[in-house]
């Protein structure tokens, strides 16, 4: 398959990919969560080596000894750790020697450790390449290949990038990420101010959600240049209750969508409500600026427009005037969703806003920037950011000609006010008037073609994604078998929450008149759900205070949702745009445990084999057959190791993404056909 990593065709590209093939026939079959950590620790020691390391120091002889021992087979683990150790003591060393550093490798380590070790001493060296550029594409890859720790975010690079620039951080700056992931957004701070000024001139504040981000965010700014960074592990909400608020010149965020977040104390807007935390984060983020100071922060859409509670905090937030921009990006520029996301841009204080447009938001549709090849992200290139953080700086220096038809506009708070306080860009950015048919049909027809392309690049991946598969069976694959009740049975948690296997509500708690117009929370019914995915045209709403006394029954990134009735073993997987949806009636609701892979298990059940089990348990007539959550839960399971079911399951979710890309071809070729008899008879 063409890596992603080689696309950037240069030393540290070559250099990464070289490192992931070295690393990557180790992954299955064993617990991988510590790997990435280890890596970055090495990569760590090797740049100081290169940089610092004289032949008579011990910590460079120990390197060179693990090294030779990798390039002839044997463990370089014992070197490593004391090249480590060695290095750590001695002054420049970018971080302070803890057990957090220690490479703490399990016996399953040292095989993979050996040929990371021998591939990274084969040239280019780290005297001819940016090491911070081969950590950045390792955690691309990580983030590809769905090995990075969970709870937070992995950014891309290019939306990174967009959020420094227009946060614009400027030396003595305190930078702050109170959601850090593995700390993409103050690596890209790092980057912007090593480009102008020196990065120790500046005070990085970085703390993870995640327990298992804590140490790659901290290597990884270190990676960057930033010495001796302090990342920390922290409870938002206790950050907020700290009383050393507002000390940041500029925040960077990326923070959970959606994610429930309990006890948040006293609040500067209006109380958010706690099963959907998007505004929560907006104003955290925002108590933590000083006056003049600018955030960016990575937001849902739908916080733009959501009504209810939400639309009251950001009417307030409106009138304080602390938003300064709300930016739509496009959808599928993260991996492994295709969730379309805002950049919300905030400021703090008269200072923060500009002179001549103290009563304006700026809005920008952004939608159609990025460029996709196959079914991989979408990635923003530089000139889609510059492009992007120009006019938002043209913006806020007051001078010049903001507003351009169908991507930008200075939006008055009277009209937003007017609007509900609606942020969503699309809002107030539609054309006047309109393309001809003719250019509308050329631009169609353009987009056709690229898109013929992609779907052509795509056919040829799949092909030798499905010869890997056919090897994996070739080699034979060891199963549990297993009921389905006791796969998602015991005390195992995901990302905190207890493993489910869940009837939806009954009718009584959600009736015909509970539902509401679009706006609300949607609730999934048999008819919403398809094999390749969920199905938005028709679905039934309701409101997020409904919503919150259904909260056992909300759905969680990761849950799949199985039909009940109708075609047995239909099921989709949820995905961060589901993230706080209501399974309904007529559903069951699966939260496997973190050694089940979602992808595999929602594979499993629509296998024929399933699906024949299931409706030979059912009741009801041959028209509308109908299982019960027992005997859901004794359908027998196929469970191979960990390593084979993410592998089935990449496999079986990217057919999945084929078939709705042909789905939307198959819709654009209809409306292609539409408008060019349209063209043909308006001549």
């Amino acid at each position: 398959m063409h890596s992603m990593i080689a696309e950037a065709a240069d030393p540290a590209a070559e250099v990464a990919e070289r490192l992931w093939r070295a690393y990557a026939p180790y992954r299955r079959g064993r617990g991988t969560s510590g790997d990435l950590d280890a890596m970055l620790a090495i990569l760590v020691l090797a740049a100081f080596v290169e940089a610092e390391g004289r032949p008579e120091d011990d910590f460079a002889k120990r390197w060179r000894r693990a090294s030779a021992e990798a390039a002839v087979g044997f463990s370089p683990v014992a070197d490593l750790r004391g090249a480590l150790q060695g290095a750590a003591r001695r002054p420049g060393f970018p971080l302070p020697w803890s057990s957090d550093l220690d490479l703490g490798s399990g016996p399953d380590d040292a095989a993979w450790m050996t040929a990371f070790v021998a591939a990274l001493d084969r040239g280019p060296g780290f005297g001819e390449v940016a090491v911070a550029d081969v950590c950045e594409l390792l955690l691309q890859r990580h983030a590809a290949e769905g090995a990075l720790p969970g709870g937070e975010f992995y950014t891309p690079r290019g939306v990174a990038d967009l959020l420094v620039d227009l946060a614009d951080p400027r030396p003595g700056d305190r930078i702050m990420d109170p959601a850090c992931g593995t700390g993409s957004m103050l690596a890209a701070a790092a980057r912007h101010l090593a480009e102008r000024w020196p990065v120790s001139d500046n005070s990085f504040e970085a703390y993870a959600v995640d327990r298992s981000n804590v140490r790659p965010a901290m290597l990884n700014l270190a990676l960057h240049g930033v010495s001796m960074p302090q990342v920390e592990l922290a409870d938002p909400a206790a950050l907020l209750r700290d009383g050393n608020l507002g000390r940041a010149d500029r925040v960077l965020s990326n923070p959970p969508f959606n994610q429930r977040i309990d006890g948040w104390g006293e609040r500067q807007f209006i109380a958010p409500a706690e099963s959907s935390a998007n505004f929560a984060w907006l104003q955290l983020v925002w108590s933590q600026l000083k006056e003049g100071g600018i955030a960016a922060v990575v937001m849902p859409a739908r916080a733009a427009w959501a009504g209810g509670a939400e639309a009251l905090i950001r009417r307030e937030m409106v009138a304080l005037g602390a938003v300064l921009a709300v930016i739509a990006l496009p959808a599928h520029l993260f991996a492994g969703t295709n969730i379309a996301v805002h950049v919300w841009v905030l400021g703090r204080g008269r200072q923060s806003r500009p002179v001549h447009r103290s009563d304006s938001v700026i809005l920008v549709d952004a939608r159609s920037a990025g460029g996709r090849s196959s079914e991989r992200p979408r990635v923003l290139s530089g000139e889609d950011v510059d492009r992007i953080a120009d006019r938002f700086r043209l913006w806020l220096a007051g001078s010049g000609e903001v507003d351009e038809p169908g991507f930008s506009r200075s939006v008055t708070y009277a009209e937003l006010i007017q609007n509900a306080g609606n942020l969503d860009p699309r809002t107030y950015l539609r054309k006047e008037g309109g393309p001809s048919l003719a250019a509308d049909l050329s631009a169609m027809l353009a987009d056709f073609e690229r898109r013929n392309r992609e779907t052509s690049e795509l056919g040829a991946e799949l092909a030798q994604v499905a010869g890997a598969q056919d090897q994996l069976a070739q080699d034979g694959i060891r199963c549990q078998n297993l009921l389905l009740k006791d796969v998602v049975s015991g005390r195992s948690t995901v990302g905190g929450r207890p493993v489910r296997l869940l009837a939806g509500p009954s009718g009584s708690l959600v009736r015909a008149q509970d539902y509401v117009e679009a706006g609300g929370v949607p609730v999934v019914m048999p008819k919403d759900i398809s094999d390749i995915g969920f199905i938005e045209d028709g679905i039934k709403y309701i409101s997020e205070q409904h919503a919150e006394r259904l909260d056992r029954f909300r759905l969680n990134r990761g849950d799949i949702v199985v039909a009940r009735r109708g075609d047995l073993g239909r099921c989709a997987v949820v995905g961060e745009e589901e993230q706080g949806w209501v399974c309904g009636t007529g559903c069951f609701v699966i939260s496997p445990p973190d050694a089940v892979d979602s992808h595999y298990l929602a594979a499993f059940l629509r296998s024929p084999g399933a699906r024949e089990w299931l409706d030979t348990h059912s009741t009801g007539s041959l028209a509308l057959r109908t299982i019960s959550l027992e005997v859901l839960g004794m359908l027998p399971v196929a469970l191979p190791d960990l390593g084979a079911q993410r592998s089935i399951g990449e496999a079986m979710a990217r057919f999945d993404a084929h078939e709705r890309r042909l789905l939307e071809q198959l819709a654009m070729t209809r409306d292609i056909r539409s408008k060019a008899l349209n063209s043909f008879l308006a001549r």
